[in-house]
């Protein structure tokens, strides 16, 4: 049975790694985003259509890399729903109740969300790289004006990322 401590960390990682997906960057002169960039913040919504259906939205703040960073959520008031912190063989995270480890970022993206999430390729797509992630796909159409949506559309729980980038 999947207590509602269980269900929420599992939502803050899925977000979480979403969230390395699509971060604020720094404005270019021209009105885009840096894509060269490694720190991101702004807001991302997730809907993950599973039986009951799960929908989270959060400000978060990106920095670093698929190999090594930090993401913390937190609420439009301010507060911290949960950080994460990653290195080569170490992945941390820090909620008000807890903190747990896990031996890599993937890893710990597996465990709380209960599924393979694309953690490499949401930092290319925030650099402007469509790289393809079965089953995973990434509309980038929009990233010069700091939007990055991607879906996935295989079953047994299809789920849908909208990030908001920060100007």
């Amino acid at each position: 049975m999947t207590t509602p401590l269980h269900r929420t960390l599992r939502v803050f990682a899925l977000f979480a790694i979403f969230l390395i997906a699509g971060c604020a960057s720094v404005q270019r002169a021209e009105g885009t985003f840096e894509q060269d960039t490694t720190h991101w913040q702004g807001r991302l919504a997730l809907k993950v259509f599973s039986t009951p259906a799960q929908a989270f939205s959060a400000d978060f703040e990106l920095d670093g890399s698929a190999q090594a960073g930090s993401l913390t959520l937190s609420t439009a008031l301010g507060s911290t729903l949960a950080r994460m912190q990653w290195s080569p063989g170490r992945a941390v995270l820090q909620t008000s109740k807890e903190t747990r480890e896990f031996s890599s970022l993937n890893a710990m993206v597996k465990e709380i969300t209960g599924t393979d999430l694309p953690v490499a390729g949401l930092f290319n797509w925030l650099q402007g790289s469509n790289t393809t992630n079965t089953p995973w796909e990434a509309d980038l159409s929009d990233l010069a004006n700091g939007r990055l949506t991607a879906r996935r559309t295989a079953e047994p729980n299809p789920a849908e990322l909208k990030i908001l980038l920060d100007r």
